[in-house]
């Protein structure tokens, strides 16, 4: 069994419980349940800059009801809610969050400010010889008025400066927090963490909790029909192993399910695996992969 602590000065994971789900807000608890823990979890949360798509998501990190249990028993977080969460945002909060959001809008009119300087220093003399040419075309045909008229570099960026319209403010970038910026100082109480409580939950967090003993990264397995997949590493730079199922009894499966379960493990090059519980109540794994249209 892998021994994982925690150091003295180290603090737990807060891991927010709502409506009996388990999430992890900030970004160097994630970093440490994915580092140090083998909890993977799943990003859900939407990227403020890019909202419209599902294919690379944020925080929070959602966790599988295992995840939470293990990390609680093994002693490496601790289950929180927030007061603040049952009640409206107080007025300090309000002030606070306006303040900020102008703050952020001002500091944004002067990068944009800088941006466009630092383009129309890239192409002033773009700018210039294209002026140039105007400015003598003009002479040509009106010699008199424009017999003192000079252009220089500086003169353009000054000019094109001159240009620059403040920014909008339905154009600013609105920053979406993941965590509360007053995280400190919000009251928070231990929550009431239930899982497992049925018998074939008792079981998953049997399973999910012996393979991670024996060192393997878990995810959930809902989309190849199992209920865990198993990665040998980190599943960003692994793929999975095994398709974990969870149930009561392997004699009593049925032999269809079974054909189906083991052609999906063996197409995806995975081998896959009932896991049930002895008569002790020790964990026991059955492999199975297809071959040439038999099971092994």
């Amino acid at each position: 069994m892998e021994v994982v602590t925690l150091s003295d000065d180290e603090d737990q994971i807060k891991v927010v419980i709502t409506h009996s789900q388990g999430h992890i807000w900030n970004a160097e608890d994630v970093k440490l349940a994915w580092t140090r823990f083998r909890i993977i979890g799943c990003l859900v949360g939407g990227l403020p800059r890019n909202p419209h798509q599902s294919s690379m998501m944020g925080l929070p990190l959602k966790l599988m009801p295992e995840e939470v249990t293990l990390l609680l028993e093994k002693g490496f977080a601790k289950p929180v809610t927030y007061q603040e969460m049952f009640m409206p945002p107080s007025c300090q909060i309000k002030d606070t969050f306006v303040a900020f959001r102008q703050n952020c809008y001002q500091e944004q009119i002067v990068a944009a400010v800088q941006q466009r300087k630092q383009e129309i220093e890239n192409i002033a003399d773009t700018i210039l010889k294209g002026k140039l040419k105007k400015l003598e075309l003009r002479k040509k045909q009106h010699p008199a008025s424009h017999a003192n008229c000079e252009l220089t570099k500086e003169k353009v960026i000054e000019e094109e400066m001159r240009k620059i319209q403040t920014l909008p403010e339905h154009l600013q970038v609105i920053e979406v927090f993941t965590e509360n910026p007053m995280i400190d100082v919000l009251k928070f109480d231990i929550a009431k963490w239930t899982f497992p409580t049925t018998g074939m939950e008792k079981l998953r967090y049997a399973v999910f909790k012996d393979l991670w003993e024996h060192h393997y990264y878990l995810t959930t397995g809902v989309k190849f029909g199992g209920d865990f997949l198993a990665y040998p590493g980190d599943p960003h730079l692994f793929h999975a192993t095994f398709i974990v199922k969870c149930v009561w009894d392997v004699e009593s499966v049925d032999q269809c399910d079974l054909v189906s379960w083991s052609r999906i493990g063996t197409s995806t090059k995975k081998t896959f695996v009932l896991a049930s519980l002895d008569q002790s109540g020790k964990v026991v794994y059955r492999s199975y992969k297809w071959v040439e249209d038999e099971i092994n």
